[in-house]
């Protein structure tokens, strides 16, 4: 039997995830974390990144921007400031956010500039996962 613990991953949006896995792979300020069954408790704020779940031998990913990640007993929680499903990602709406971010970014305003910033970043963040979605779909990872 493949030990398994419950997964929570949530955004200001809503629930992102709810589920039993058997692994999570998480971008933290210290560096990459791998979750497993039985883990130590644990409390720290993540980073911009993919995470990576894997839920009945396939994988799943999720483009978050920062929070914070707690395990305990065998539960793990995420509170993203962001956070998306890559299967929901659409491309042309990505596209066309990160070229109307770049151009705000070309404006002198410093509030918009820093509003721009961060959907400047968001963008990227979502585009790269598509891409790694996209190509591990090509090398017949199963999703």
């Amino acid at each position: 039997m493949i030990n398994t613990f419950k997964l929570d991953i949530l955004s200001p949006e809503g629930s992102i995830f709810s589920g039993q896995v058997t692994l999570a792979n998480c971008p933290t300020l210290s560096g990459q974390i791998t979750i497993l069954a039985g883990h130590t408790s644990l409390i720290t704020k993540l980073s911009s990144g993919e995470v990576e779940i894997e839920q009945d031998g396939e994988r799943k990913f999720i483009a978050i921007m920062g929070g914070f990640l707690e395990v305990s007993e065998n539960v793990v929680s995420i509170i993203a400031d962001f956070a998306i499903r890559s299967d929901e990602i659409d491309e042309q709406k990505i596209q066309e956010a990160k070229k109307y971010a770049e151009d705000q970014l070309k404006k002198k305003d410093k509030i918009s500039s820093e509003i721009a910033e961060h959907d400047l970043q968001k963008a990227v963040l979502e585009l790269k996962v598509f891409e790694h979605r996209k190509k591990n779909k090509s090398k017949g990872v199963k999703y």
